[in-house]
């Protein structure tokens, strides 16, 4: 749908009919009504045209917190964050691969870059985006989400190995080409979607933004999307809009909510691709044997050292994050199966050169 649709269907919904809406959605858990896939792609569509009230955004926000979205809603938001967005041109027949990442490490290494890493050594274009290194000139916008301060993101890792945040979509098309990655904020990927998500920085609680920068595309062609959350229910949630959407997703349960998987203990990897569900790996229940080589801490310092030893073959790669890139390598058509994209993992570690920033 073109934007040109996707605002004239936001006008379907005047100020005046918002407190049927809220009334409906406002409900809690018990007695709230779900919108339609349409009714949903023209609220969002308007929340996304900046026309609604600072008031009318913070019900809905709390609205949904309580509620939760039904597929129907979530394809309907879905729907009007792609059709508002210029999407970026795929770089290589293959399907890129898109990871969101907002959360950052608090306990453990983030090894989300890793991943990227072995992704885009086999030619696979993977795209980042994460609230670090905007360029929006309101504080809040950069940072978006919460206070990084106690965190470490993938776009500070990225960055200390030579991976610069793209500060334009020029630089993410350039970067594509020449690296196979690249790491975007989300103002500079999509503003009107970043305006929404800094609503957090005020209302202290996720909502519904939280989910659609999951599952949202931003390539013009088929993508592999890469969604992870904590909490179970969450989990069935997106498994079900994928297969509605009759997207290509690998779904997991991620390592602090980003979506990697944990080095110690690999969850269950599922794939959906045109509406059906397969199983990768199931999750593994064995006992520990042996604490996999990890970063000694969730520093970026160390996490990069980490990486670059990894990489060069200096140390072995947690088992778990082979299984997730071999997923990868064969649902974005880089691997014929998992066996040939297990053997290339494995064949691919040499050393990685800092770029300069």
């Amino acid at each position: 749908m073109s934007l040109d649709r996707s605002l004239e269907m936001s006008a379907m919904i005047p100020a005046q009919d918002l407190p049927g809406i809220l009334s409906a959605v406002a409900r809690g858990q018990t007695h709230a009504t779900d919108l339609s896939r349409e009714a949903a792609h023209a609220l969002f569509a308007e929340w996304l045209s900046g026309h609604l009230s600072a008031l009318a955004q913070g019900a809905l926000w709390t609205a949904f917190r309580f509620k939760g979205e039904s597929t129907d809603e979530l394809l309907g938001f879905v729907a009007a964050t792609e059709d508002s967005l210029t999407p970026l041109a795929p770089p290589s027949a293959l399907r890129p691969v898109v990871f969101p990442s907002y959360n950052g490490a608090r306990r453990h290494a983030n090894l989300l870059p890793l991943l990227a890493l072995l992704l885009a050594r086999q030619g696979v274009p993977v795209l980042i985006h994460g609230t670090y290194g905007g360029i929006a000139a309101d504080a809040d916008l950069r940072l978006l989400d919460h206070d990084p301060s106690d965190r470490t993101t993938s776009g500070e890792i990225l960055a200390d190995l030579g991976f610069a945040p793209a500060a334009s979509r020029h630089a993410v098309h350039d970067q594509l080409a020449r690296h196979h990655l690249a790491y975007v904020p989300l103002d500079v990927l999509h503003p009107r979607l970043a305006a929404i998500l800094a609503l957090r920085r005020q209302l202290g609680v996720r909502s519904s933004v939280h989910t659609v920068i999951k599952l949202f595309n931003p390539f013009a062609g088929p993508a592999v999307r890469c969604a992870a959350v904590t909490h179970p229910p969450y989990l069935a949630r997106m498994r079900a809009f994928f297969v509605a959407a009759g997207a290509t997703a690998l779904v997991l349960r991620g390592t602090e909510g980003e979506p990697v998987t944990h080095p110690r203990r690999r969850p269950a990897l599922i794939g959906i691709e045109a509406g059906c569900e397969r199983e990768w790996f199931p999750e593994d229940r064995t006992p520990l044997a042996k604490s996999p080589d990890l970063p000694a801490d969730r520093g970026a310092p160390k996490t990069c050292q980490f990486i670059e030893e990894v990489l060069a073959g200096q140390r072995p790669l947690p088992s778990t994050l082979r299984d997730q890139a071999a997923c990868l390598l064969v649902m974005s058509g880089a691997a014929p199966d998992l066996a040939t994209a297990c053997a290339r993992i494995d064949h691919a570690q040499h050393p990685i050169r800092r770029r300069s920033r």
